[in-house]
């Protein structure tokens, strides 16, 4: 088959015909003998296809609920481009879903590369994580090292690179585009397509990539680093580490943006002394411990100086980002021991570090909400828009909604108590079933379970921490009759079948105005405000609805729902709509 058949094509049924042809290469070679596409998926394809060959838009919108097999529909999506000659990439926003890419890649035989961050893979020579690699430590080019061929870390990239398709998580592939792509090798650059999976995580996640962060004890690592470089004659950072710790204090105290972006700067210029001086320690160790491993002090101060390089980059990027948009721009967002510095100007920010990679994008997602408000979010200015139709019978899995107990922070007092009552009847009702109780903070969270009834409590379970919650996720794939509660549970969790059978919303999950970001995305954009909080519900209720024969039920016990939907009905598909079954307060 000619590839140039499909680069002109004579209609759409021509077009349809010929990849037709490729997507039949690709079930009779990748897929198990007696496959059917599900409902939409073809139409996807073709779609997002053409939307390619005839360039009448350079971004898609595929609208997908769970269970339409939107992992699948990108591979073919990827088969049939890189037929054409193409070549692309696949994101996947956290490692869970790159493991299922990765699996799917290996029992579909493709010839797919897929590569983590560095810290993922272990050191073939020194038995360190790859960050400190003996390569790493010794600065040595790493093709020349005996262990090259067997590192994990160094396989698994290069033979990503050389992949048609190439399935990265974003955060990897974001520093390979900002910060790898300059002269010289190249492992992945732009390439003709990007396909997005969990694509309404990605302005959170650009901008948590691109926010520097800083710790209470950041101060007392940069002074571990400078005693170290003291104690063995490399530098002394003495006069550095005081005006970091100076201007750390000042960030704290200070409420000033053009005063922070002051302080931003000498840090930045402190930090990148030390990224000097690096180079001069791994000279030392080349020369002090050429045939051995250095001593646990030595690899410390490489780690956090590892560390720092990162901190400056961080640091130097979001000073350029404020130096060139302004200091209005500067959201210091203070949380506990943790002060992270936003930027407001989301629109540029999506655009310096994101839109200027991705030629052709398809942005991927079962909750996208508004279309229209994901694209003025991320600024898309126009897209291609493909929605598949959800092909779920939800006749077991109605939404019950409690709408006379409204629990905002001022009615909470008011209607906790109704709150307690309620969560302790429903876990009665479902004596034997798993479940999920989302409560947007660990507040709620903590009161709920303070008012449990004793045989309750005991199948409740509050974690602290993501460890904590795989191992409680772990635990209730092993026994049924247990609940996890808690804040974080509305994405990534894939609770089927009698792993869940029931959740329940106690509170509506808007974005905490606690969070000074929030407060100031609010203050400029209502409409950005209610569809963050349309995505959370719309992903809490997607964990325990998986397949077409699975079912669950949904409790929400929160009035302030209805205000939600007053405002932004547009934004609830038809089928949450439908679902819903109004209740009294009984």
């Amino acid at each position: 088959m000619s590839t140039l058949d499909i680069l002109k094509p004579k209609s759409k049924a021509d077009f349809e015909d010929i990849v037709n042809g490729y997507l039949k290469e690709f079930v009779d070679d990748h897929l198990n003998e007696g496959f059917s596409w599900r409902p939409g998926q073809l139409n996807a394809i073709y779609e997002i296809v053409y939307t390619y060959i005839m360039k009448t838009h350079d971004t898609v919108i595929l609208d997908a609920p769970v269970g339409s097999g939107k992992s699948l529909v990108a591979m073919a999506v990827s088969y049939v481009l890189n037929s054409m000659g193409k070549t692309g990439y696949i994101l996947a926003s956290d490692i869970s879903l790159q493991d299922q890419y990765e699996n799917d890649i290996k029992r579909m035989s493709l010839p797919w590369g897929t590569v983590k961050g560095v810290d993922n893979y272990i050191c073939a020579d020194n038995g360190e994580k790859h960050s400190l690699g003996s390569c790493k430590v010794r600065r040595k080019v790493a093709k020349t090292m005996h262990c090259y061929s067997i590192c994990p870390y160094f396989k698994a990239r290069d033979y990503a690179a050389k992949s048609s398709t190439s399935v990265l998580n974003y955060s990897y592939w974001l520093i390979m585009q900002n910060y790898t792509n300059g002269p010289g090798e190249s492992f992945f650059p732009p390439r003709d397509f990007t396909i997005c999976d969990e694509a309404h995580k990605v302005m959170d996640i650009v901008q948590s990539h691109f926010s520097p962060k800083f710790q209470k004890n950041t101060i007392d690592r940069v002074r571990k680093v400078v005693e170290f470089f003291n104690n063995h004659k490399v530098h002394d950072h003495t006069e550095h580490e005081i005006a970091i710790s100076k201007a750390l204090d000042t960030l704290w105290a200070t409420e000033d943006q053009h005063v922070m972006s002051t302080y931003l700067i000498i840090i930045e210029k402190a930090l990148q002394s030390f990224v000097k001086t690096s180079e001069v320690l791994y000279e030392k160790v080349n020369k002090e411990y050429a045939n051995k491993r250095p001593p646990a002090e030595w690899r410390e101060a490489l780690f956090i100086c590892d560390w720092i390089k990162d901190l400056h980059c961080k640091v130097q990027d979001y000073n350029s980002i404020i130096n060139t948009t302004s200091t209005r721009n500067i959201v210091k967002n203070p949380s506990g021991d943790e002060l992270v510095f936003n930027c407001i100007e989301e629109r540029y920010l999506m655009n310096r570090t994101f839109h200027r990679f991705a030629k052709f994008k398809i942005l991927m997602s079962a909750t996208f909400a508004s279309p229209s408000d994901y694209m003025r979010n991320i600024n898309v200015k126009s897209a291609k828009y493909v929605k598949v139709d959800n092909s779920f019978s939800f006749e077991k899995s109605p939404i019950y909604y409690y709408p006379k107990r409204r629990m905002s922070y001022r009615d909470f007092a008011n209607n906790k108590q109704w709150l307690f009552d309620k969560v302790n009847r429903i876990l009665d009702e479902h004596p034997l079933d798993s479940g999920i109780i989302h409560t947007a903070s660990y507040d709620v969270a903590k009161s709920i379970k303070e008012n449990l009834s004793p045989k309750n409590a005991k199948r409740v379970h509050v974690y602290k921490g993501t460890d904590e919650k795989r191992a409680l996720l772990d635990m209730m794939k092993m026994s049924k009759g247990k609940v996890i509660m808690g804040p974080s549970l509305t994405t990534g969790l894939n609770m089927y079948d009698d792993y869940a059978r029931f959740s329940i919303i106690a509170k509506v999950p808007y974005p905490s105005l606690g969070d000074r970001f929030v407060k100031a995305k609010l203050a400029m954009d209502q409409g950005w405000y209610n569809w963050k909080t349309v995505v959370e519900i719309l992903q809490a209720i997607g964990r325990t609805v998986r397949h077409e024969n699975d079912w669950a039920i949904t409790y929400i016990l929160d009035g302030s729902l209805g205000d939600l939907i007053h405002k932004s009905r547009k934004s609830f598909p038809k089928e949450f709509m439908d679902r819903i079954k109004i209740m009294a307060d009984d």
